[in-house]
Formats: C-alpha cells, structure tokens, sequence
C-alpha cells in the first residue's frame, strides 16, 4: 500500500500515482522486450536480430522504454509506507517486516523458476535439442536479475531507512558518487569487475530516493531542478563522455549501460525521477475517477506480468514460425517495422490468456514462501534470513545471465541455491506465527505497502 504525501503512518492510504508508475514501468519494459526480441527462423533453425546494433538509431528508444530506474523509486516510495505503517508504529519486528517482504517476492518467483526448470527437464527428456532449450531457456531468463538486486535492497531497508532518517538526501548523492567513483576506477583505471557494485550502487539511489519522496523531499522546486540539472548531464555523459546512447546493454560494447548499471543510467533515472515526482499530484487526480479500478487490478497483477511475459516469446515462435504463420521481412524495412507492431499485438493477446489462467491459479502462482518455523532465538533466524537471501539472489542471477539451459541442460546447481536460500529465508522464530500484522503482509507483492 502507498500513501498520498502528508498522510500518516499508521493510515496509509494509496498514492495512484506511485501505482501508476509501477504498472506503466512494468508495461514499458515488457513492451521494450516484446519489441526487440525480432527472431528469425530460416531452414529450420532459429536465430534473432539484434535491431540495436542492426539498427543504430533504435538505440534513443531506450531512453523512454528504460523504466527499471522508475521501478526501484516507486519501490523504495512504496516500502516507506510500508515500514512506517508496520515497523515504526510497533506492529511488526525489523526482521519479520524483511522476511514477510521478501517471502512475496520469491513466492512468486520460485513458481516461475519451478515451472520452467520442469518444462527444460521435460522437453529434454523427450530429446528436444540442446541449442532450442539453450535459447528458449536464455529467453524467458533476461528479466530475472531485477529479483535478484531487488531482494538485496529491500533487506538493506532497515539500514536504508536508518540512513535516511538520519541524513536525508546526502544518501541517495553518496550512492551517486559512488556510481561515479566506480565507473572511474573501472574503464580509466582497468579495474575489473568491480562495476558489478554499482548493481548496489546505482539501484540503491533510487530505491533511497523513494525513500526521501514518500518523506516530502521531492516537492516543490526540487524535482523540477533534479529533472533540469540531470537532463542536461546525461545528454553531455553521452555526446561527449564516453557511455553509448543505448541504455539496454549492446553485445561487445565496452562500455555498457545497464548490465552493470553506469552513471549514465543514474542520471538517467534522476531525471525520471525529478519529472515523475513533479506530476504526481496530476497523476494522482488523473488515476482517481474511472480508472481507478483498472488501476487497482493492473497493480495486482503487475508481479505476475513481469515474470511470464517472456513465455509468449518463446511459445509464439516455437509455433507461428514453422507453420509459415509469420512472414519474415529484411530488418529495418517498413514491412518488418509493421510485423513488429503485429508481433507486439499477438503477445499482448497471448499473454492476456495467460495471466488470466495464472489468476485463477494465483494460490500457486502468487502465493508467498509459505513459513518455516523453528524453536531458534531471533538472531539465528537473522543468520539465515542473510544467508537465505545471498544464496537466493546468486541463484536467480545465475540464472538471469546464463538461462534456464546452458548448453542445452539444467543448472542444477543454481537451483539448489535458489532453493535453499528460499527456505532460509522462510525460517521464522515460532513466536512470530502468532503475530496479527504477519498475516496482513504476507499478502502483499514487492512493491506494494
């Protein structure tokens, strides 16, 4: 749950804006991956185009359809509510807040992994070929290393908030300049990979940032000369520093935008940010007549639709394409721009039926970890909430920059670290079972209050 500026913690009550921001940020990147995901199919074998390289000028359009930083703030916005509504009023323990938080995230994706890792295990047992299983895996896999940082930052909430309580907006700057610092030490000074911080780094901003405009820092002139200064920034990071135009990663760039995230992307998301908070309160009425109620359902099912819009994809392919039910025209041509409008419209039907059967599911496919309680004291139960966590967030990484299959088989030892981490997480002092707000929480998405 969200809540308007200048409400209280203890009744919270929606910012339609932070949802809309949310939903729109989710459609956005869905849409981006529908429309770059051009694949081909000749003599029987599938390949793809890579309409960023093929295509150069394509690469402006990852300015607008780069929602992820929009996420993290409307995150980071949402969680504010959240822990003062749970936390600070005394209603549930630092550490149940984290672990009821992260249970509603990895719920969900523990369905997702379990149902796609049982398709690979079955599709090869009956001999499909490795290099259709590799790429099919490697599809439905991009999406997942958001899970994966989004979990470190929403346990690193206590000490977030603790942050920002005590120094405000100085935060989010020093996780800026520390972007700053490691992209410095990384492509002048050859260090290698330590841009991999910046994941921390640069998300973390935005999530502090939320933070600070749940709290009433974003208002007034602020977000207009956050929007003004950053702009201009990131404009000149560009045409005369030394960051590609593309804030989507391009194979065998040296330097990338997102995958580690830059300091391009920040400035990037400050500017997001400043033009996001300067029209909430427009969004906000906008969002509160006949809308609303879409709204509310879009929000409910935004989780769902992060994870299996990539399913589509693959299944769509697998079958209009050997049928001949797709034409294939030369990339860049104007009929192969109109197949790619067709090519979104068809996903955006399929995937409609398919969120409708995972809503009817939504015990399965929606539900949090369910509990693990143990006789152990709290700061054992810390131990392996960290520990449950790390595995956890390794194993949905490996899993987003390797695929489901590579090499045609099953990571298994990512999924013994995904599961694992999964039940550690899960582990709760039995005490806890009996608390009123763990109920409550349990049922809300990552993203929500």
């Amino acid at each position: 749950m969200s809540s308007t500026p200048g409400t209280t913690a203890k009744t919270p009550t929606r910012d339609l804006a932070v949802d809309y921001y949310r939903v729109s940020g989710v459609m956005l990147i869905v849409f981006g991956h529908w429309l770059l995901s051009s694949i081909t199919y000749v003599e029987g074998t599938f390949d793809r185009e890579n309409p960023l390289v093929d295509i150069p000028w394509t690469q402006w359009l990852t300015w607008p359809l780069q929602a992820v930083p929009v996420f993290f703030l409307a995150a980071g916005y949402a969680s504010a509510v959240s822990w003062g509504h749970w936390v600070e009023s005394g209603k549930m323990s630092r550490q149940d807040w984290v672990r009821r938080r992260l249970t509603t995230t990895l719920g969900p994706t523990a369905a997702y992994l379990g149902v796609i890792w049982l398709i690979i295990i079955v599709a090869g047992a009956f001999g499909a070929p490795g290099t259709v299983l590799e790429y099919a895996g490697w599809a439905v896999a991009m999406q997942l290393w958001f899970l994966s940082v989004y979990s470190m930052v929403v346990y690193l909430t206590p000490m977030g908030m603790a942050l920002h309580r005590r120094f405000g907006l100085w935060v989010p700057a020093a996780c800026a300049v520390g972007v700053g610092v490691v992209d410095l030490l990384t492509y002048a000074g050859g260090a290698p990979y330590l841009n991999w911080v910046n994941y921390l780094f640069c998300w973390g901003a935005m999530y502090q940032l939320g933070l600070a405009w749940r709290d009433g820092m974003l208002r007034g002139w602020r977000p207009v000369a956050l929007a003004a200064v950053s702009g201009p920034v990131l404009l000149a990071l560009v045409l005369i520093g030394p960051y590609p135009v593309s804030m989507i990663a391009i194979p065998g760039q040296e330097v990338q935008n997102s995958s580690p995230p830059s300091l391009a992307i920040l400035f990037l998301g400050l500017t997001q940010t400043g033009i996001a908070a300067s029209l909430a309160p427009l969004v906000h009425r906008a969002m509160s007549g006949r809308l609303k109620p879409i709204l509310s359902v879009a929000n409910a099912n935004v989780m769902a639709l992060y994870l299996w819009h990539m399913v589509p994809v693959v299944v769509v392919a697998a079958i209009a394409y050997p049928a001949g039910l797709l034409p294939q025209y030369p990339e860049n041509s104007a009929p192969w721009w109109w197949m790619r409008l067709v090519w979104v419209g068809i996903l955006a039907v399929v995937t409609a039926g398919e969120l409708f059967a995972l809503l009817k599911m939504r015990r399965f496919f929606a539900a949090p970890l369910p509990p693990i309680r143990v006789n152990a004291p709290a700061r054992w139960t810390e131990l392996s909430l960290l520990a449950g966590v790390i595995m956890a967030g390794y194993g949905i990484s490996v899993v987003a920059a390797q695929g489901f299959a590579p090499g045609g088989s099953v990571s298994w030892h990512a999924v013994i670290l995904f599961a694992v981490g999964s039940a550690l997480v899960a582990v709760e002092p039995r005490q806890v079972a009996s608390e009123a707000g763990g109920t409550e929480a349990s049922r809300r998405g990552p993203a929500a209050g």
